[in-house]
């Protein structure tokens, strides 16, 4: 026993103070990323690493340069006493680095793990060319609002500050995801009218705005932001100065509540020191939990309390005009918010300091909306006529305070991935809060009470594709979040800050499948089982990950890689637990799914068949039989000329930006999730067309409220992806014939309320490269439509070309698009339709009269004939060399392998009857 401890003392004593030359042999896993920061250090059980330098661990395993540190910014302790957690932020030469934060984690005294996020400081300036003074004029400039918090007293209830600017260094994503720093000033610009909050970063070198982090979100009242820009809120902790409250009470009181929403329900209130009229303030919880009437107007600062003679708020008394008994929702919701935080995880208030919660109900005029401002709540009341009733339903209240759980404690930024988990984590809280107290509502719905447009709720983590989300990582209706995707700089109204209400459903669905469960195939072609492990356990392991793990500039991934280790300290490695929470994220495209058998070293099979069709001058389109994999697939890279174009996980993959007049060669290999990979397909040599088209662009701005969901065009049936403003599908193809008439079928897709659309379908006729001759907008659908589907007619004219041309569909609102419209609401997408004589054939035998179609051909060559039965055939050259021959099946003959070219093709009936006709091979 003396021995065993004086091992462990060494132990200790060498990792503390010499950790140069052991700190390999404690680490268990390491997680590095692409931008080579180690986001995860797990450390081997038996370490028992209780008494560590803190330098020497960051400097040997995060291998900081000089100059940088991380210094300890909170420390505290789990519900039980089990887990400590360590917060620590980057500084260099005592400037902060933003988003740069390292947390360790300690269970029964023991260093477990340790992760997070650091930068490269070398080569960083942390010399300003401008002045404080300077930088906030130009952000005060960049906001322009028309009243600001600190010259503003009828709204400025915290006593607010003209900000002054903190010097820091502002990580900005690159092309290549990596991080670059910049010098900057942050501001918290707190705008009154219109209202708005935000971390501004101005550019200390040259005053450019780098980055509004929204501290309040908010709609503008537009129809269209208000649907992508609901239930928001700031993520700042302020201290609340409100000790005159507790003298307007005089006792503690429990009422009955009529609330609007959630029916009647026990609330805690006070009654007034005059000891005529109870309040709704109740001082048990924290420093207390209260709920003032704005009287519609935005300047709260003159906001009054609620009362009630007999403490008993019947729907008789404020079921009334102005609404009135949606401030009991207010209440109620958020004292049992309160009390879920407190009695499930010991979390006292959203910033585990016991702050007082305040809400205003009858903020403003028919605001369809509500905030977290830092230090208080804003309620509208809606417009209650086309999109939201007054917005206190209990799911509202939770999520809005589940922002300030998160300002508090992962503090993610709201921009990009990190702002889609922010928003997905409120979701997730109002979810768990609604199960827990009022199990008869629908947990996984949100806004379901307050929202008065199809589908009749914000969004929905069981099916997130019904409200316009994805329900799988970079999947359908994925909107682009980084540098590379298209997103360069985060904005409100331009692109939702990147994304970030749109892609929440990726988490939204996470939290749903590791709760429920559930069997399928997501958007990538990955199939999946996971066996739900209910509200409980999936809420803590999420408390764990929000709170001890996520830093604010976490992704997706990072989510995951925490997720699964935040659950297996929780429950262990290997727990039903562990393994549900892996694969739940796999489900949604994250990661890998749990292999119980440990490294799989069995590669997949060979992808087989790999052939080009639809080649242009600047592109082709691949296809190949699908590859098995013993354990799961990971999808398939492609390679040109031996060097990685790009990765699938489909069996075809379109290639663009080809030059013309190119021979191309390539291949395809399978690989799986643990990075084995298949022998490569066949090789396939494309020679590109030596002339071709370019067309002109036209893409909608935006997707997430409406879009093309399905297009039929005769054999074409095309279920869109969704994800970008324009779609290009010119590879697909259908024969159609002149002088016929065909019907196009569009379905559209709406995430929230039905817009009535315009529609406008395009085609090249004449093959020229524009769509503006006369004749080629071929259907137009010029009176909006708010149908399920729309069809139209159009009938190939006589004159048009013979072969393969473009079409163009559109779908948008509140325009009617030309050809080459930049559209703001809608989607785009290119098809292609080749054009055939009638029977065109360049000789007919009239004694048996024997016909092939099409002409040209592209594929197979149709026999029509008056004497039945199959034919012999001999295909020949303009040289007269035979090419090929054989016999046709079924009245077809396969000419898919002959090059580009004319040829003379002679069939043999049964009889022994001659016909021979000359055909042209696309």
């Amino acid at each position: 026993m003396k021995k065993e401890l004086l091992r462990i003392g060494i132990l200790c004593s060498v990792f503390g103070f010499t950790l140069s030359a052991n700190a390999q042999e404690y680490i268990d896993k390491k997680i590095t990323e692409k931008n080579r920061n180690i986001s995860l250090v797990t450390f081997k059980s038996d370490a028992n690493l209780k008494s560590a330098s803190k330098t020497d661990l960051f400097k040997e395993i995060l291998q900081l340069p000089a100059g940088t540190e991380l210094r300890l910014a909170k420390s505290e302790k789990d519900a039980k006493g089990s887990f400590l957690d360590e917060k620590y932020q980057l500084y260099y030469n005592n400037v902060k680095v933003e988003f740069g934060n390292y947390n360790l984690h300690y269970k029964n005294g023991n260093l477990i793990s340790m992760n997070g996020e650091i930068f490269d400081t070398k080569n960083v300036s942390i010399s300003p060319k401008i002045s404080s003074q300077s930088a906030l004029d130009r952000a005060i400039q960049n906001v322009g609002a028309q009243k600001y918090m600190w010259d503003d007293a009828e709204s400025n209830v915290d006593n607010y500050k003209k900000p002054a600017g903190e010097l820091v260094l502002l990580p900005l994503q690159q092309v290549d995801e990596s991080y670059k720093l910049a010098l900057a000033y942050k501001f918290d610009v707190f705008a009154s009218q219109p209202m708005s909050r935000a971390y501004i970063y101005v550019d200390a070198t040259n005053g450019q705005i780098l980055l509004s982090d929204a501290i309040i979100k908010h709609a503008n009242g537009s129809k269209h932001n208000v649907l992508k820009n609901e239930l928001d809120t700031d993520k700042i902790v302020s201290e609340v100065k409100d000790s005159e409250l507790k003298n307007t009470i005089s006792k503690l009181a429990t009422g009955n509540a009529a609330t609007r929403y959630s029916g009647t329900q026990s609330i805690e209130t006070s009654l007034n020191t005059a000891g005529t009229n109870y309040i709704l303030y109740d001082t048990t919880r924290g420093s207390g939990v209260r709920t003032y009437n704005a009287k519609k107007s935005t300047a709260i600062a003159g906001a009054v309390d609620f009362t009630d003679a007999d403490n008993d708020w019947t729907a008789t008394e404020f079921d009334n005009s102005t609404w009135d008994n949606a401030a009991l929702d207010a209440h109620f919701g958020v004292e049992k918010t309160y009390d879920y935080f407190k009695n499930v995880h010991n979390r006292n208030s959203y910033d585990n300091n016991g702050s007082l919660l305040r809400s205003y109900v009858h903020y403003g005029s028919n605001i369809n909306n509500a905030y977290w401002s830092g230090s208080y709540m804003l309620y509208g009341d809606g417009d209650r006529t086309s999109n939201f009733n007054v917005l206190t339903a209990f799911d509202v209240t939770a999520h809005e305070l589940g922002h300030g759980v998160c300002s508090a404690s992962a503090a993610l930024a709201y921009q990009r991935e990190s702002g889609a988990m922010n928003e997905g984590l409120s979701d997730i809280w109002g979810a768990v809060v609604e199960e827990t107290y009022l199990p008869n509502k629908q947990a996984f719905t949100i806004g379901e009470d307050i929202t008065l447009y199809a589908p009749y709720y914000l969004r929905s983590m069981s099916n997130p594709k019904s409200a316009g989300q994805p329900d799988t990582y970079k999947g359908i209706n994925w909107q682009p979040a980084t540098v590379a995707e298209g997103c360069a700089t985060p904005g409100q109204d331009t692109n939702d800050y990147c994304g970030v209400h749109t892609n929440s459903g990726v988490l939204n669905h996470w939290y749903y499948v590791l709760v429920q469960g559930k069997t399928g195939t997501n958007d990538i072609g990955k199939s999946y089982s996971v066996t739900g492990i209910g509200f409980e356990k999936a809420s803590k392991i999420v408390y764990r990950l929000e709170t001890a793990f996520l830093s604010p500039n976490s992704t997706y991934m990072n989510a995951r890689d925490f997720g699964i280790q935040a659950a297996t300290e929780l429950y262990g490695a290997g727990s039903a637990e562990a393994i549900a929470t892996q694969d739940a994220f796999y489900a949604v495209g994250l990661g890998a799914k749990y292999n119980p058998n440990g490294p799989d070293t069995t590669v997949p099979t060979t992808p087989l068949n790999l052939a080009a069709t639809s080649t242009t001058n600047v592109s082709t389109y691949l296809t190949w039989d699908a590859s098995t994999d013993n354990f799961a697939l990971d999808g398939y890279n492609v390679y040109k000329d031996n060097v990685l174009l790009g990765t699938t996980y489909k069996t075809s993959y379109y290639v663009t930006g080809l030059s013309a007049s190119t021979t191309y060669n390539f291949k395809v290999e399978a690989k799986d999730e643990a990075g084995n990979k298949s022998a490569f397909s066949n090789t396939v040599p494309v020679t590109t067309l030596a002339t071709g088209n370019i067309y002109c662009t036209s893409q909608a701005s935006n997707t997430s409220f409406m879009k093309i969901q399905n297009v039929k065009l005769n054999t074409i049936d095309n279920a869109s992806t969704g994800s970008t403003g324009y779609e290009d599908f010119s590879y697909l193809s259908t024969d159609v014939t002149k002088g016929s008439t065909y019907t196009i079928t569009i379905t559209p897709f709406w995430s929230g309320t039905v817009y009535p659309l315009r529609y406008r379908l395009y085609i090249d006729y004449n093959n020229n490269g524009v769509f503006t001759d006369a004749g080629e907008t071929a259907w137009s659908q010029t009176t909006a439509s708010s149908a399920a589907t729309v069809t139209g007619t159009f009938t190939i004219p006589a004159t048009a070309a013979t072969g393969r041309v473009r079409v163009r569909v559109q779908a948008a609102y509140n325009q009617t698009p030309t050809s080459c419209s930049t559209i703001t609401y809608g989607q785009v997408e290119d098809y292609s339709i080749d054009i055939q004589d009638v029977l065109a054939v360049s000789d007919v035998n009239s004694f048996n009269q024997t016909m092939i179609y099409p002409n040209p051909v592209k594929d197979v060559i149709n026999i029509k004939a008056k004497e039945t039965g199959e034919s012999t055939y001999k295909i020949y050259n303009v040289a007269g060399q035979s090419v090929a021959n054989g016999k046709s099946i079924e009245n077809k003959i396969d000419v898919n392998q002959l090059p580009t070219g004319n040829y003379v093709i002679e069939l043999v009936n049964k009889k022994g009857e001659k016909s021979t006709q000359k055909f042209i091979k696309k």
